[in-house]
């Protein structure tokens, strides 16, 4: 039985070089900026607004990175999911009908990276991405549904706190379906590298309690 109330905190990852690349310039998984990771440590700095005691990332580069300071301030050990990558997958090219999808990360290379951190069993060496296709916005929802009702029946402890580091597409197919909204989308202003969304679950409930919270960030340093 899950907790009777938790909260949950959606972070986006901080600025990655293809937030800051025109798309016929984007890779498959770019590392952060020099300015995403100053968001990344800005974030770390101000964490203990949050005190997280779970912290769960995505496996792509970008989220590894943003995820990488604020373990390190929080002096906990994150958990890499392979489930919460960005809306998509992991792809070369950037027209929708040339996108061709690639492995990701293997778990030797997030080893090396991050050899204390928890790692998904479904990450192995031939990369996290499975997808022999580019996912679909049907998938990519079924797939937010899947993590939603992970959130929502794990046995968190009462009153815990837990961090997902994700991205901003597949943040808003989960909040499409932990609120079960399905045009939550059009209400939403655009979201912020490294700001946070607050959820708080009570009773088998869920509420938004805040969106792209980001006073962290100095005015220079908002991007999205």
């Amino acid at each position: 039985m899950n907790a009777t109330q938790f909260t949950l905190y959606l972070v986006r990852h901080a600025q990655s070089a293809n937030n800051a690349q025109p798309e016929s310039q984007r890779i498959p998984d770019p590392p952060l900026t020099d300015l995403g990771a100053q968001q990344a440590q800005a974030l770390a700095s101000a964490i203990d607004q949050l005190s997280p005691d779970h912290l769960f990332s995505s496996p792509f580069l970008r989220t590894l990175q943003t995820t990488a300071p604020v373990a390190q301030a929080l002096g906990i050990t994150p958990t890499i999911r392979a489930d919460l990558y960005e809306q998509g997958g992991c792809y070369r090219g950037y027209r929708l009908d040339d996108r061709t999808p690639e492995p990701g990360l293997s778990r030797s290379e997030i080893e090396s990276l991050h050899p204390t951190w928890r790692i998904d069993p479904a990450i192995d060496e031939s990369g996290w991405n499975k997808h022999a296709t580019y996912e679909t916005l049907d998938e990519a929802r079924l797939r937010a549904q899947r993590v939603s009702q992970w959130l929502s029946e794990h046995p968190w402890p009462s009153n815990s706190r837990v961090l997902l580091v994700i991205h901003a597409d597949f943040k808003i197919r989960l909040l499409e379906s932990l609120l079960r909204n399905p045009s939550i989308e059009e209400q939403l202003a655009s979201v912020i590298n490294t700001a946070w969304t607050t959820l708080r679950y009570r009773s088998g409930l869920w509420e938004l309690d805040a969106y792209n919270s980001h006073p962290h960030l100095e005015p220079r340093m908002i991007t999205c």
